[in-house]
């Protein structure tokens, strides 16, 4: 069942059956705000803590705002200034999809958003759709223009964080590069053996762990290697769920992990984030040989599925 519906104080989207209800925010970029297990009485995703959504306006700053639930970040993370063409482009905070409103469509046992960018010639499409416990999210990019531009896509998707959570990684990662200062892993740069390693402290570190509750904390670090398996998640030993989010490895190649247990803002949310490149912006990506180009008529089509089991 696909149905118009009302999520705190925005329209929205229910896409429900009898294992899962999922609530759909056009007017605010399309944002998955809920992925809710009915059987387990379990919500994956970090809910927004004002309980009241703003309605943010492109080059807004994400942490000004709700910073909750499951956004895209396109046509970048990090703000950065781009030459396309000629012209220079700032590709804002977190990119244009998040603050973007989407026109949406109901069809049939599926919800079709998309989105004309008023900075850069491209045409967005999010297609989601429910099946048993699995929710697939399919995506069409399409540079619409006559110049061709760079992008960085990343899935951000914060989900609840809990102290006993672990998580899930493709079976091929090797080495993990920290991009964030903290007190584990001191200085941006450090790169460790995974998923466990034994830290300049003497300490046993095992990747498939979040950090304790105490001390406030935040952390992100990227697995350095290309993966070739697009699988990772989170298991959740109380509610025994376990969330699987499955994709094109060839097309989102790179993989990151955010975590803040109380460390920004005083949120307790984290978020694997499956990447086109390695990371956070066009020019790092670029810096690392990992940027990706929009040609004029191109499409960037791929697809990802979260399910609860």
């Amino acid at each position: 069942m696909v149905v118009l519906d009302r999520f705190q104080n925005l329209s929205a989207i229910r896409i429900e059956n009898e294992g899962m209800r999922i609530i759909v925010l056009p007017e605010n970029g399309g944002k998955v705000a809920s992925i809710y297990d009915k059987q387990k009485n379990f919500e994956l995703l970090f809910q927004n803590p004002k309980q009241q959504f703003e309605r943010p306006k492109i080059y807004s700053n994400f942490a000004d705002f709700d910073a909750s639930g499951f956004d895209d970040a396109f046509p970048t993370i990090d703000q950065c200034s781009i030459d396309v063409n000629g012209q220079k482009i700032i590709y804002p905070d977190h990119g244009e999809i998040w603050s973007a409103r989407f026109d949406s469509v109901i069809e049939g046992d599926y919800a079709l958003m998309t989105y004309q960018s008023i900075i850069l010639p491209y045409r967005y499409s999010k297609r989601l759709s429910l099946h048993d416990k699995r929710l697939v999210c399919s995506y069409k990019i399409e540079n619409t223009g006559k110049v061709s531009f760079p992008f960085l896509w990343a899935f951000h998707c914060l989900v609840n964080y809990n102290e006993d959570m672990k998580l899930i990684f493709p079976r091929d990662i090797e080495h993990v590069e920290n991009v964030c200062e903290s007190r584990r892993f001191g200085e941006v740069g450090a790169i460790y053996s995974a998923p466990v390693d034994m830290i300049k402290t003497g300490q046993m570190y095992d990747f498939t762990t979040v950090p304790p509750r105490t001390p406030k904390s935040m952390e992100k670090y990227y697995i350095k290697e290309k993966i070739t398996e697009g699988r990772c998640g989170y298991y959740y030993p109380s509610k025994d769920v376990t969330a699987v989010i499955e994709y094109d490895a060839e097309k989102l190649p790179y993989l990151g992990f955010w975590v803040t247990a109380g460390g920004f803002r005083g949120d307790y949310n984290c978020a694997l984030e499956p990447a086109t490149g390695y990371y956070d912006s066009v020019p790092v990506a670029d810096k690392n040989h990992s940027s990706c180009v929009l040609t004029p008529g191109e499409k960037f089509e791929f697809a990802l599925t979260i399910e609860l089991s």
